[in-house]
């Protein structure tokens, strides 16, 4: 009795060539998944340090800004005191020029008025 062996090699055969292209797409289908996988964390790594470097980056702003504002506060106040030094140091002027020419006149009662009324240089 001789079998006949053929049907059963070509259908094995067959079933092999099947598993090996299903086996084919299911690499090819999961690596895939894995490449899109890979660039979604990179890009979601990618988006949180430029969120981490803008923090940064606002609060190294902010500390500037208010190291400016202290500067100029600080200068601020130093500007009103130097106008007021400038006021009264222009006032303690015109008190020197005015007892320098009653001086002036007390000892030289000769020269005329008008020459201590000039501005002094």
């Amino acid at each position: 009795m001789e079998t006949n062996l053929d049907p059963l090699w070509s259908s094995l055969g067959g079933g092999a060539l099947v598993a090996a292209v299903l086996t084919i797409v299911r690499v090819l289908v999961e690596y895939g998944f894995r490449h899109r996988d890979r660039r979604l964390d990179q890009a979601e790594r990618r988006g949180a340090f430029e969120r981490d470097a803008e923090a940064r980056l606002e609060r190294v702003l902010q500390d500037r800004l208010s190291e400016a504002d202290h500067r100029y506060a600080i200068l601020l106040q130093l500007h009103e005191r130097l106008k007021d030094q400038y006021a009264a140091l222009h006032a303690e002027h015109a008190v020197l020029v005015t007892e320098y020419r009653v001086l002036l006149q007390q000892l030289r009662p000769e020269l005329p008025h008008q020459a201590l009324s000039e501005p002094l240089s």
